[in-house]
């Protein structure tokens, strides 16, 4: 048998050829940078459209960049966080919670952003108990993620569990020290607002701006002049939203508080000028718009009013706000059919929220008043479906029925309302007589049918809605615990009555400048 001794001699002489091996080349650091900055100043850039096409084609941009991000570097979670966001707020909330959990796998379970991110998905669909669990997973990944505690402790306020949402809070401050974020202050600072802590929201409010992230962050200075507003304090309501636009110069939020502020003062022009400047640094901003045009209406600016309602339903047609405000407006005008093709328009644009019962409540009203009684009670009997707990829906109602000399179901009316229910029984003959094939020569057979049709779908179309926090029980003042911390990186704040003096010595609004973004559109 022929034995087999290795390669010839001459063979030794012949350059060796590695054998091929399988890698993995991923892309440079810099160029997936670059990507996403492309990706995060088209996202800007639809943000500021002035158009709904311009704004539908930044976000398609963005997605193709994201998607490219992902295709080169599926273990990188600034993609999956990035185009996740972008889902959600085109409302593909499926496409984006798949996306997640494949960038929960991709990156082993390591990469927090992404499990916060799709945490705070679960809380916008509803779903509590899942959302707690990616938000512990996000803690898990890293204890010192301060938008993990910030939103646990959030869902916990919302379901009620205020003491559990106020130590979430206080452990995401000890966990990232001198990092805090200025939002777990803000969220302290406000809980103990809310239940009447006033010393202890402040000494919250005073640590949060003390580090330098709470010194730049205008949602901490506005939170604050929040709560000095309803205090009365006006000098200091305006130290701090100066403070705020000081942090932000485009605040949208400080603008609409200061400008409505003004308003509650008297000072109309000074209004005027914070509402303007507002919508001109924030042109897609409705609720700066609808807010200044409700003041035009009081004014006596009607035109101008309705201007600017126009403007911001084509800005954006789905903010139901805008609809009411402005069919409320043309009621008031006396141009009825106006107001009720507006009244429409509001109710279809998000006939699932239960915000939707302001405008059913505001078209009953014009049909109370315009004497078409039965129709109005059709519409009250929306209002109170789209949300059980609307006050002021059933006390509408209940005022229609004692005009109408109904005092037994006036008074039924307002034991609902007593009951604080979150999910009404309705009887089984709440719908009778909204049958338009009965009556097909009726008036308001158009709206008959719509009611009729809104009624059928709200049931598949409601989120859950989430009972109102029970009273507060306060055990240690969180505020004073950790009053010790040391290494405060910006000077102390002057107390109130200085404020106040600072706000007087103050040129008018004195307004910072706008700095010039210099981004690319």
């Amino acid at each position: 048998m022929e034995e087999w001794w290795g390669e010839p001699a001459e063979a030794e002489a012949r350059p060796r050829v590695a054998a091929p091996v399988e890698t993995v080349s991923r892309p440079l650091k810099i160029n997936l940078d670059l990507l996403l900055y492309r990706a995060r100043q088209a996202r800007r850039a639809a943000f500021l459209a002035g158009s709904l096409s311009a704004k539908l084609a930044h976000q398609r941009e963005a997605e193709v960049l994201l998607r490219r991000c992902l295709s080169l570097d599926p273990t990188d979670g600034r993609g999956y966080v990035g185009l996740g966001k972008l889902l959600v707020q085109q409302r593909r909330s499926e496409e984006a919670r798949k996306l997640y959990d494949e960038g929960t796998m991709a990156t082993e379970g390591q990469n927090e952003y992404i499990w916060q991110a799709w945490a705070t998905l679960e809380v916008r669909e509803g779903n509590v108990a899942k959302a707690r669990k990616l938000f512990d997973a996000a803690i898990v990944a890293n204890g010192s993620h301060a938008a993990a505690w910030h939103g646990w402790g959030l869902l916990e306020k919302r379901q009620g569990n205020l003491l559990r949402a106020r130590d979430l809070w206080m452990k995401g401050v000890r966990a990232a020290g001198e990092r805090s974020s200025p939002h777990l202050y803000q969220a302290l600072g406000v809980l103990a607002a809310e239940m009447g802590l006033m010393d202890e929201a402040r000494r919250w409010f005073s640590q949060g701006t003390r580090r330098l992230l709470g010194a730049k962050s205008h949602a901490l200075w506005h939170a604050w002049a929040e709560m000095e507003a309803r205090q009365g304090e006006a000098g200091a309501v305006r130290f701090l939203l100066r403070k705020g636009l000081e942090a932000n110069t485009r605040s949208r939020y400080v603008h609409l508080s200061w400008a409505l502020w003004e308003k509650k003062q008297g000072q109309m022009g000074d209004a005027r000028r914070l509402f303007e400047r507002g919508c001109k640094l924030n042109p897609n901003d409705t609720a700066l718009r609808q807010a200044w045009a409700v003041m035009e209406e009081e004014c006596g600016n009607i035109d101008r009013a309705r201007q600017l309602l126009q403007v911001a339903s084509e800005k954006d047609p789905c903010d139901l706000y805008v609809w009411q405000s402005w069919g409320v407006l043309e009621a008031r005008a006396g141009n009825l059919a106006r107001a009720r093709q507006l009244f429409q328009q509001g109710v279809w644009a998000q006939p699932a929220n239960r915000n939707v019962s302001r405008v059913w409540q505001a078209w009953a009203v014009l049909e109370a008043a315009d004497g078409n009684t039965h129709l109005a009670r059709q519409l009250f009997k929306c209002a109170v479906k789209a949300d059980p707990s609307s006050e002021p829906s059933w006390l509408a109602w209940a005022r229609m029925e004692d005009a109408e000399g109904a005092l037994q179901r006036a008074d039924e009316l307002r034991n609902f309302r007593m009951q604080e229910r979150t999910e009404l029984v309705l009887p089984a003959n709440f719908a009778a007589g909204l049958d338009p094939a009965q009556q097909p020569e009726a008036p308001f057979h158009s709206i008959l049918t719509m009611i009729s049709d809104w009624l059928a779908k709200f049931d598949s179309m409601r989120s859950v809605a989430h009972r109102p926090p029970p009273s507060y029980l306060r055990q240690v003042d969180g505020a004073a615990q950790l009053e010790a911390t040391k290494g405060s990186l910006v000077a102390e704040l002057p107390p109130l009555e200085e404020m106040v003096r600072l706000d007087a010595a103050a040129a008018g609004l004195d307004l910072p400048e706008v700095p010039q973004w210099r981004g690319r559109l």
